[in-house]
């Protein structure tokens, strides 16, 4: 009975996250479930630790060098643990996932600029944004064919000054997020499409 007894409890549970959760999320029910679903299949105790995170990434792309595959899960995964607690709940999953699938630009650029402030500081540095950019680009091009690193050091050489309108190397959350929504050629080469 103790066995059952904890099913059903965890069943309820899962309801009365999925209940909350659902409505603040761009998926419909159905949806919100089979995210759910997944999650609890591959977290079955509902939190999602930065070395699960970085092994289930690095399985995902198999072709890039794991420095840059260990480097770009640790950077995703602080994007998704937006409490900073070391774990990725089921709410924080969901909220995630439904950001760079359903998400507008403002909620994706949003996402990103936790992605690209890599220190932590608030603020995002032309070396931020080049060094995140570099990571992914190398995952795109071992999977779905990215720009050369010449390509994209010209493009962020281009960018970046036009966007940092201060001349201060760095910019803050507004900054980046106007800043970006205006450059096609960042946004071409986004983690966020």
């Amino acid at each position: 009975m103790g066995i059952l007894w904890s099913k059903v409890k965890e069943s309820r549970e899962r309801k009365k996250v999925l209940s909350k959760v659902g409505p603040t999320t761009h998926f419909a029910r159905h949806e919100a479930e089979y995210w759910m679903k997944i999650f609890y299949q591959d977290v079955p105790n509902g939190k999602l630790s930065e070395a699960e995170f970085v092994e289930y990434f690095g399985n995902f792309y198999t072709s890039a060098d794991d420095g840059s595959k260990t480097t770009l899960a640790r950077q995703i995964f602080k994007a998704f643990d937006r409490n900073n607690n070391g774990h990725v709940s089921l709410r924080e999953y969901l909220h995630g996932m439904s950001t760079l699938l359903r998400g507008n630009t403002l909620e994706k650029l949003e996402w990103a600029f936790i992605l690209f402030d890599v220190d932590g500081d608030g603020l995002v540095s032309k070396e931020d944004m080049g060094g995140v950019l570099m990571l992914y680009n190398d995952l795109r091009t071992n999977k779905e064919g990215g720009i050369s690193e010449e390509q994209l050091a010209a493009i962020i050489d281009h960018e970046f000054p036009l966007i940092d309108r201060t001349g201060k190397g760095r910019l803050g959350k507004r900054q980046f997020i106007e800043g970006v929504s205006r450059s096609h050629r960042l946004l071409e080469i986004m983690p966020i499409r």
